[in-house]
């Protein structure tokens, strides 16, 4: 039953995680990405706070852990997003964050947490070239912008990061809403020295707007608490290497929303790139997915 509940976990936070991409491609046409970032997990963090209003008290080697994992998780995985979401299509956003599972093999390879496998390199090669087609291939798409995909590539490796050092601190049993509430702080924390280089001033009267609020409603309450709640606790229950199989997931469902909502699209090189991207994901994970003992 744990691991039933597990897998369900995980596909919760991923599903909402991939209509993230949507509302936060909506609200960055009224919210610089370091506004919307800041707002978010501001309101995040006051949130789960309500709901648990109490402290974490812990060794500093565990603090130490919790800092790092609030500056990959929080801070760069989601200031990189955001930044990306501005530059390009939510759909290359979510196809390039697809490959975050592989980057978390890398940091396990380099932490010799896990010894490195053939299956992992030929992977990561047809992520490369799908990631390629997908960002240079298109030319004639409009919103084709390689920068952007760039800045997405860094929020996985940032996704990548974090998923390794989640692990140790949900082995302790913590507390699972305090121990996000204290990821997030450090995630703030570690974002004040970008006060000095972007610029924090946003529009309060555009959350009057119904499409806005409920937006930023969903995002505050979704993205920025209860899904990292959910996969913390997935990642307890079956491991991060079958929690992060569900990453696979979040292409699809955001391209589905994205063409639905948006009105995206991608062209015959961006298809091939997805199909490439996706497969090499797979097949990087399959060694992982076979050995893996909970």
């Amino acid at each position: 039953m744990k691991k039933i509940n597990g897998h369900i976990l995980a596909f919760m936070s991923v599903f909402f995680w991939s209509v993230l991409y949507v509302s936060v491609k909506v609200l960055l046409e009224y919210l610089s990405p370091f506004e919307l970032l800041i707002l978010q997990f501001v309101f995040g963090y006051i949130m789960l706070f309500v709901i648990k209003p109490k402290f974490l008290k812990v060794r500093f080697k565990e603090e130490l852990m919790f800092a790092i994992a609030g500056l990959c998780g929080i801070s760069i995985y989601n200031l990189f997003l955001n930044l990306a979401m501005e530059q390009t299509y939510a759909s290359n956003v979510s196809i390039i964050i697809a490959i975050a599972p592989l980057f978390t093999g890398i940091f396990a390879f380099l932490l010799k947490i896990e010894k490195p496998y053939k299956n992992f390199f030929i992977g990561f090669i047809l992520c490369i070239i799908g990631i390629s087609l997908l960002s240079f291939g298109d030319t004639d798409a409009i919103g084709i912008n390689p920068f952007g995909d760039m800045l997405a590539l860094v929020a996985a490796m940032g996704w990548g990061a974090y998923s390794v050092t989640i692990v140790g601190i949900m082995n302790k049993h913590y507390d699972i809403i305090i121990a996000t509430r204290k990821m997030i702080f450090y995630g703030i924390l570690f974002l004040i020295p970008a006060f000095f280089m972007f610029d924090f001033r946003p529009n309060w009267h555009i959350f009057l707007q119904p499409t806005i609020a409920l937006n930023f409603i969903f995002i505050v309450f979704f993205a920025s608490g209860f899904c990292f709640v959910l996969w913390n606790k997935a990642t307890l229950l079956i491991g991060a290497v079958k929690t992060n199989i569900y990453v696979y997931l979040t292409p699809i469902i955001t391209i589905i929303v994205a063409m639905l909502v948006l009105g995206e699209r991608l062209g015959i090189y961006g298809i091939i790139g997805v199909v490439l991207t996706l497969f090499g994901v797979i097949i990087g994970e399959y060694r992982n997915t076979r050995k893996q003992v909970d």
